[in-house]
């Protein structure tokens, strides 16, 4: 699958701890809407299936509107948003973007109630408004797929999260290894958890959806701490992403994050897995070692 990738911005109304973006509050961030528009029409004839719309939070971008109607004149198939879904507790704007071609909402939920989420996002009053949110998107009749990142705080609570979001009728929850940059490597001896340390509750996760029938994916987590649960792990080279980051176009956004944001060691050169992997996230081991990373000898 080919995807084009637009990074919108680096504002957000939210300031999660673990931001990755390092994502900021305060004045108001304006698009260059002839870098975005030369972007998008460069690449409408060659063979894209979708664009994805990212930041930041791209719903507080006065751009964002004018951007969808020119994805949907130059014809690209789908359209999807990550978002932290507080602007779509607003109806009448969520029924703007589903009208202008938004097929799937990727939603942000990391606590299963609002003290765990809130305490993540530094705003009160933002899991009750990203609820509101994707309870508009189904009623919409649109897709929903939430992203959960594992951290210190929430990874015992993961099949408590589960259970949440497919209770109010999300189509694919996702499970994210914390990337520690940005405010997470900042913040980092608060919020990032060993890996042994929570993958036994990542696991407990899967199968809570799996027992539920729904469709769930992992992301960001080397294949020697996952066993036979590396089938869940989002398949990434089968999916080409294209990304406008600022004014820098990055042609394969996978190669570049295994190139500059992770790292192999002594325990990848004989694990059967090293072709593939990318390895562990480079802010990861400076703080935390190889010791818990063991090479997988064998697939049986």
């Amino acid at each position: 699958m080919k995807s084009l990738s637009v990074h919108l911005t680096d504002q957000c109304n939210n300031s999660c701890k673990f931001c990755v973006v390092n994502s900021y509050q305060g004045q108001q961030e304006h698009v260059n809407l002839k870098v975005v528009f030369k972007y998008l029409e460069e690449n409408a004839k060659n063979g894209y299936e979708s664009v994805n719309i990212h930041g930041g939070e791209p719903t507080i971008i006065p751009e964002l509107i004018l951007i969808l109607d020119k994805i949907k004149a130059l014809g690209y198939p789908t359209v999807s948003l990550q978002t932290n879904a507080r602007m779509l507790s607003n109806i009448e704007f969520t029924k703007e973007l589903a009208t202008r071609g938004v097929d799937l909402f990727v939603v942000s939920i990391h606590g299963k109630d609002a003290n765990m989420h809130d305490f993540f996002t530094t705003v009160e009053g933002s899991f009750e408004e990203a609820v509101k949110g994707i309870k508009n998107v189904k009623a919409l009749g649109k897709k929903v797929r939430t992203n959960t990142v594992v951290c210190k705080q929430n990874y015992s609570q993961l099949k408590d999260i589960i259970n949440f979001v497919i209770d109010i009728g999300v189509d694919h929850v996702n499970i994210s290894s914390i990337h520690p940059t940005g405010k997470a490597f900042e913040n980092f001896h608060l919020v990032v958890p060993k890996l042994s340390e929570c993958i036994s509750s990542v696991e407990e996760a899967v199968d809570t959806a799996i027992g539920r029938n729904m469709v769930v994916t992992l992301e960001g987590y080397p294949p020697c701490m996952l066993g036979e649960y590396n089938k869940y792990v989002i398949g990434w080279d089968d999916i080409h992403f294209k990304l406008l980051f600022h004014n820098i176009v990055l042609q394969d956004y996978e190669v570049f994050m295994k190139n500059e944001t992770r790292r192999k060691g002594d325990p990848c050169n004989k694990c059967v897995h090293a072709s593939k992997c990318g390895g562990v996230y480079k802010e990861y081991v400076y703080y935390y070692g190889w010791d818990e990373f063991k090479p997988v000898i064998s697939e049986d």
